[in-house]
């Protein structure tokens, strides 16, 4: 029965949505907790009228002129802002000019602008970001970009106001060292605006976000602590809960209202709200109505892996308490942090992060506590002292506790196993293992061995994958760079790692790297940790710029390049940093064979120049000849032994100056695939090669998302 209402909502925004899976599994929910009562009736009736009075579509924005900022993020010489127009939420990014070191003084202003809106990119690759389904479960209405700022002035009102107020807070906590910043503001006030690159994948690999974020267990904490408090200064039972129902609103003021401090915040003051009153109500119902109500106001928060997370695990620890009782501290403990990682690893599943720690139920227990109990009472006292000095010691043991936690993060990593991935599983599969973890969770609570059945199903699932995993090559999106998966004989092995150009003149706090963000994550969702070979084709940026991203994600046997002399600068930097990682080297040139079915045609060894000098290659893989061309001019290709393929890799990108005409007359391909950036540079590809190949299929990364080609034939990201 408590659980009725949320049931109820999943059930609406499902039907509307289109989840005919969920709808059924909601359906159910609704079947088992329904009773003919005036309560439920009434339940309906108002989730049902909450729901439709929110989920009309709002209007289509006209010309933009003026925004209100809400919120900043910058990173490098870029800054995002968060800004309401016509009543509606929008992004907005910008550039900063030299003249400008911070931009945040705009939070809180009414500014007059000139924006040109730009396209929301859908999700290219598996495993990437998904922009489009970020805006639309964020409820932003548009992506546009500065050409011009007017005069600003501050925006009126109490939220503007709290805006202000909590900018110059920030301003105050950013003058402490910066990794002492970002956790004061991520815990205190839910900011994450100084999240490195490093900290945040390390606290994803070890499942430990869930401590840097605000939450239930945070708002409970400063509870706990102000109750304490003012039961030293006296104060009576009633006006203790009087108190924290006055504070909690201002504390929500203060930290924006996100849908986590919002869900956390309503809980809490529901609950001290009965205990005034002394009534002792459900935990379990009062999520769910909390739950319920974010929803029916905001449905689109169904596809948050936020809310998924800290909801669905709250109400399964609600609901499970007869899996760990009777078992003994600190077992138990480790019990629940187990079951959790396990159900995280199945919400994950559905945004395709596949990665997970073994050691993650343990340091769930250990570093979780740590931040809770030590770094997050630190960094409370913290952030009042910067406000009010009143202790020189508070800000070094701050700065010692988080120390421990880097240092500790950083040996975790060189423990064998700290990082697994998981196969990406198809919805049939993954509908499987929910049934076989929920009869688990049946049968742990009779039987000990349960525990084992949600690890044996995940194990089991991702063994069938590899076993059903045929072959195939995939040329991912790495915008405007090469980088090719090959997928045969139980081997894989990836051609090049994409390259990003910067212009930034401030360095950037998450700098983009196609190897660690786009080619990890791809490989991560194919259960692959350790590849069989990377062949860099050649020395340029844009062949080899994700090369130490990927290295630092994934372990390689063997590292592939071509064979010369190596003595130019370029060349020598390469094979430096290839040899400060420990990977193997192994040069190789035309006529030798990497595998039976990767034969290499190119380099001779005598080229000259640098795109000359690519890695050719011929792949017999799915039943199709491939040709990976690298960025070799047509004057090359004369020199290759190669007939008829199936499919070719159009050389240097589409550029003119290769995929000559003497090429595709020989190789006469069915299918080329054109690697390049959306809107790039150099126009690639050119006019000439489009021509040249008309006619012929043609796929392209920057149209079609990454490209997967199969027995079957060839699929693009985006259909």
């Amino acid at each position: 029965m408590p659980l009725f209402p949320l049931f109820f909502i999943i059930l609406l925004i499902a039907c509307k949505e289109s989840l005919w899976f969920v709808a059924v599994l909601a359906s159910i929910g609704v079947l088992k907790s329904w009773s003919l009562s005036t309560f439920h009736l009434l339940t309906i009736c108002g989730l049902s009228l909450l729901f439709l009075f929110h989920v009309v579509t709002p209007p289509a924005l006209k010309e933009i002129t003026v925004i209100d900022i809400l919120d900043a993020k910058q990173n490098g010489d870029r800054i995002r802002y968060l800004a309401e127009a016509q009543t509606q939420t929008i992004v907005v990014a910008a550039t900063l000019d030299d003249a400008t070191h911070l931009d945040y003084e705009r939070i809180g202003q009414r500014c007059e602008v000139t924006l040109k809106e730009v396209p929301v990119l859908p999700r290219m690759n598996e495993g990437g970001f998904d922009e489009a389904r970020w805006m639309r479960t964020e409820q932003l209405r548009g992506k546009y970009e500065v050409e011009q700022w007017g005069d600003c002035s501050e925006t009126p009102g109490y939220e503007a106001n709290g805006r202000r107020i909590r900018q110059r807070w920030m301003a105050r906590i950013e003058q402490l060292p910066i990794k002492q910043a970002l956790y004061i503001e991520a815990l205190v006030l839910g900011e994450d605006r100084l999240m490195d690159q490093t900290t945040l994948e390390r606290f994803k690999k070890f499942g430990l976000l869930h401590a840097i974020v605000i939450s239930g267990s945070h708002i409970a904490f400063l509870i706990w602590t102000m109750l304490w408090v003012l039961k030293k200064l006296r104060l009576t039972r009633e006006r203790r809960y009087e108190f924290l129902l006055a504070l909690l609103p201002l504390y929500g003021w203060l930290t924006e209202w996100s849908p986590p401090v919002t869900r956390a915040v309503c809980v809490a003051m529901f609950l001290l709200f009965c205990y005034r009153i002394s009534r002792r109500p459900d935990p379990l119902m009062v999520v769910a109505w909390v739950a319920s109500l974010q929803l029916a106001v905001s449905f689109t928060s169904l596809y948050d892996v936020g809310f998924q997370l800290t909801v669905g695990l709250t109400i399964f620890l609600l609901l499970s308490r007869n899996l760990w009782e009777g078992i003994p501290r600190p077992w138990n403990w480790l019990l629940i942090s187990m079951w959790a990682q396990v159900m995280t690893s199945l919400f994950l599943q559905l945004t395709e992060q596949t990665e997970l720690s073994v050691w993650s139920p343990v340091l769930n227990i250990v570093l979780g506590g740590w931040i809770e109990w030590i770094i997050l009472p630190l960094s409370f006292l913290a952030s009042a002292t910067i406000l009010l000095p009143t202790s020189t010691t508070i800000i070094p043991l701050h700065g010692q506790a988080i120390s421990l936690l880097d240092q500790s993060l950083a040996w975790v990593e060189r423990l064998p196993l700290s990082s697994l991935a998981l196969h990406l599983l198809p919805l049939p599969l993954w509908a499987a293992v929910v049934a076989g973890v929920f009869s688990g969770w049946w049968v742990a609570e009779r039987k000990w061995f349960g525990h084992v059945i949600p690890l044996l199903c995940l194990a089991l699932a991702s063994t069938w994958m590899d076993v059903r995993t045929g072959e195939r090559i995939t040329f991912l999106d790495v915008g405007q760079g090469d980088s090719t998966v090959v997928e045969k004989d139980g081997e894989t092995f990836v051609v090049d790692t994409g390259g990003a150009y910067s212009l930034s003149k401030r360095p950037p706090l998450r700098p983009f790297d196609p190897g660690g963000q786009i080619v990890a994550p791809f490989l991560y969702t194919r259960s692959e940790k350790q590849i069989d070979g990377l062949i860099l084709t050649h020395a340029d940026h844009d062949h080899i710029g994700g090369l130490v991203g990927l290295l630092q994600k994934v372990q390689v046997d063997t590292i592939y390049l071509g064979r010369y002399d190596n003595e130019d600068e370029k060349r020598q930097e390469l094979v430096k940093t290839i040899e400060a990682t420990g990977a193997r080297v192994e040069f190789v040139r035309s006529g030798q064979r990497i595998r039976p079915w990767l034969r290499v045609l190119a380099p001779r060894g005598s080229e000259e120049e640098e795109n000359d000098r690519s890695i050719v290659l011929l792949a017999d893989v799915a039943g199709k000849r491939v040709l990976l061309t690298g960025d070799a001019s047509v004057d090359q290709e004369e020199e290759w032994s190669v007939g008829k393929v199936d499919i070719l890799k159009a050389g240097h990108h589409g550029s003119k100056t290769s995929t000559g005409k003497e090429l595709l007359e020989r190789t006469d391909p069915e299918i080329v695939i054109i690697s390049a950036g959306r809107n790039n540079r150099y126009g690639h590809p050119h006019a000439e090669v489009l021509e040249r190949i008309r006619g012929r299929t043609i796929m392209r990364t920057d149209q079609e998302g990454m490209i997967t080609c199969s027995a079957t034939g060839c699929e693009p990201m985006l259909k």
